[in-house]
């Protein structure tokens, strides 16, 4: 008899898992972000303003003034980030795409714990309070 090897068997799984729709359109979306010019040229500004504040930040002496100009150009470069066509298509796809990884979590810690995996429903979550997991809900 041969042995059930569960690691193997769940690789094969995550290999169909990549055709899933939700994981193709999070990888169109994430291409089409790498394509749009005008987002990468935010993103850049975007990223010096925050090398520029660890920069002010760092200093002995900082400049409070300095401090808020570049916290507020970090503000509004951010707002035009999330505000682009491309990054909302994309925060949406990976919305969908979370939920998918959750669905899959509370299947897995289910069976862990002894309970029956196919009765663990998709997640109707909303916010769970914890920005850190979140993909952005624009509040």
């Amino acid at each position: 008899m041969e042995k059930f090897d569960i690691i193997h068997e769940f690789k094969v799984l995550a290999t169909k898992l990549k055709d899933d729709d939700r994981l193709v359109y999070l990888r169109q979306a994430k291409a089409m972000n790498d394509m749009d010019q005008e987002l990468q040229e935010l993103i850049g500004k975007f990223n010096l303003a925050q090398y520029n504040y660890q920069i002010e930040i760092s200093k002995d002496e900082m400049d409070e003034e300095k401090l808020n100009t570049i916290n507020s150009e970090l503000q509004d470069l951010y707002a035009q980030i999330m505000e682009n066509d491309s990054m909302k298509e994309y925060n949406e796809c990976k919305m969908e795409a979370d939920k998918l990884t959750q669905h899959l979590q509370a299947i897995i810690t289910a069976a862990i714990n002894g309970g029956d995996p196919m009765t663990v429903e998709m997640p109707t979550g909303g916010c769970t309070g914890s920005c850190s997991s979140c993909s952005g809900c624009g509040n």
